[in-house]
């Protein structure tokens, strides 16, 4: 049982000194990152209102850090998983952006909401 916990112990201080050490190197990395969670967090405090500008400078932030990340990859040491839950959320704050900039909903709604 001691060895579990010390084996859990150590990778998890690995897991954060490699963190902390590539925010040392890349701190861009990590401002381009707050501005884009602050971005989607004023997007979804105005989701109800529909306003178009807020998404249009989410989805702004979002590319911005997918392309320096893209770019910087290995230098700022970006795992594979992260550099895909990048892409992920740019596409998803993309297309949020064109449906609520159309005057569509954000989001579709669920096949049970839907009635015929």
């Amino acid at each position: 049982m001691r060895t579990l916990v010390w084996a859990v112990a150590m990778i998890a201080l690995a897991g954060w000194c490699s963190q902390a050490n590539a925010q040392s190197r890349c701190p861009e990395l990590t401002e381009l990152r707050d501005e884009a969670n602050q971005a989607s967090k004023q997007a979804r405090s105005f989701a109800r209102m529909g306003r178009c500008e807020t998404y249009v400078r989410s989805a702004m932030a979002w590319n911005a850090l997918m392309h320096y990340a893209s770019e910087h990859r290995e230098a700022c040491d970006i795992s594979s998983a992260s550099l895909t839950e990048f892409e992920k959320r740019q596409r998803e704050t993309t297309q949020l952006r064109d449906n609520v900039c159309a005057g569509r909903p954000g989001r579709p709604f669920p096949a049970e909401i839907i009635q015929r």
